[in-house]
């Protein structure tokens, strides 16, 4: 569905600091409510628990972006932002309408709206942000065209709280009397292609902007894989000797290194599910261009009861560790054993590796599903 002066696209990455800022909401509270307004209506039986829901994503956010971005651009019109910001959120109850600004420039308006998905899961941790599913089970549509559906109602709504784009020209002449605005169909059409002509250059410098942002983040996702790839390819064979002895380590990178670790089992879920979808579509061998034959030894040496193992043994060696607190002359850190230190590592380099496939597995998805539904 179209509507004219309207236009929505989806971006997976948090807006640009841009424009007037309008809201900005708590992230963590909203989702958290979220996602037990869900829980409540899926199991009326069961206790929501929510001491590991708020654990969960407090400590998952400072690993990876949970943020996605929709952007609203406006031609000769304004909205009520208020109104449609209200509806958005009673219109996807699975979505956290987290902040969002405003740009204008001369006839046109600009929203960037920031969100992050929650999507349900029947099996293991009940949650996770996933645009995809987050939109299948809210909008009951195939794989194949949720996306497409998506944009099409946030257009709809859109259209609800249209109004009239204030004007900056003055309506007082010079004698004091109202200047009439109507102008012939000659000037107003001369008005209209220059406004068109405008878009049509503003459209594709955002598609080029967007494409280079796109870039870079695939370089920086498949260097995270070279990188996990060569950390899980080392022998340590060497080393093995030592394994006890206590190590100095910075206490920023072992939480960063704990955390990914922890994350590990909810990563390798996702992976399945994005598997088990991509497989499911028509995608050619040149669009899977990063080394998965590598990926695929490396995911098939580790077994699923192992992933499950992995939380057990991070409370471990947690419980072996010792946390020096700031002083004086010294940074924080801990003293930590080789061997857990090894192990923690080696678990924070499987997690870059299944996370920066998740991320490629997404992109040619939805690469794919947009193919489709043009």
């Amino acid at each position: 569905m179209v509507y004219q002066n309207i236009m929505v696209d989806i971006y997976q990455a948090a807006s640009p600091a841009v424009g007037e800022r309008l809201f900005d909401d708590d992230m963590l509270r909203d989702i958290y409510y979220i996602c037990e307004e869900i829980f409540q209506k899926k199991n009326r039986q069961i206790p929501y628990p929510q001491k590991e829901v708020e654990e969960y994503f407090e400590e998952f956010h400072t690993i990876i972006s949970f943020f996605k971005h929709v952007e609203i651009t406006l031609d000769f019109v304004d909205i009520d932002w208020s109104a449609l910001l209200d509806e958005l959120i009673h219109t996807f109850p699975q979505i956290a309408w987290i902040g969002g600004s405003k740009e204008k420039e001369e006839n046109r308006v600009v929203y960037y709206i920031d969100f992050v998905p929650i999507a349900y899961r029947e099996n293991g941790f009940p949650f996770m942000v996933n645009l995809l599913q987050s939109l299948e089970q809210q909008l009951y549509g195939e794989s194949d065209d949720v996306l497409d559906s998506f944009v099409d109602e946030i257009e709809k709504l859109v259209s609800n709280f249209i109004k009239p784009l204030k004007s900056s020209v003055p309506t007082i002449g010079k004698k004091g009397e109202v200047i009439n605005h109507e102008e012939d169909n000659a000037t107003y059409l001369i008005k209209m292609e220059e406004a068109v002509s405008r878009e049509r250059y503003a459209k594709e410098r955002m598609r080029l902007a967007n494409k280079k942002l796109e870039v870079v983040i695939d370089q920086m996702e498949r260097q995270n894989l070279s990188r996990a790839m060569k950390e899980l390819s080392k022998s340590s064979d060497d080393d093995n000797e030592n394994w006890d002895h206590v190590l100095k380590v910075d206490l920023r990178e072992y939480s960063q290194l704990l955390q990914k670790a922890k994350f590990l089992e909810q990563s390798w879920a996702m992976n399945k599910e994005l598997i088990t979808k991509s497989e499911k579509m028509t995608i050619s061998d040149n669009q899977l261009t990063y080394e998965r034959e590598q990926v695929r030894s490396f995911k098939d040496s580790v077994s699923t009861n192992e992933i499950y193992l992995i939380l057990d043994e991070c409370k471990l060696i947690e419980s072996r560790v010792k946390i020096k607190r700031k002083s004086w002359f010294r940074q924080p850190h801990v003293r930590i054993m080789k061997m857990d230190y090894d192990s923690i590592l080696n678990k924070a380099a499987y997690f870059d590796l299944i996370q920066g496939e998740n991320y490629l597995l997404e992109q040619i998805v939805l690469n794919e599903e947009s193919s489709i539904e043009g």
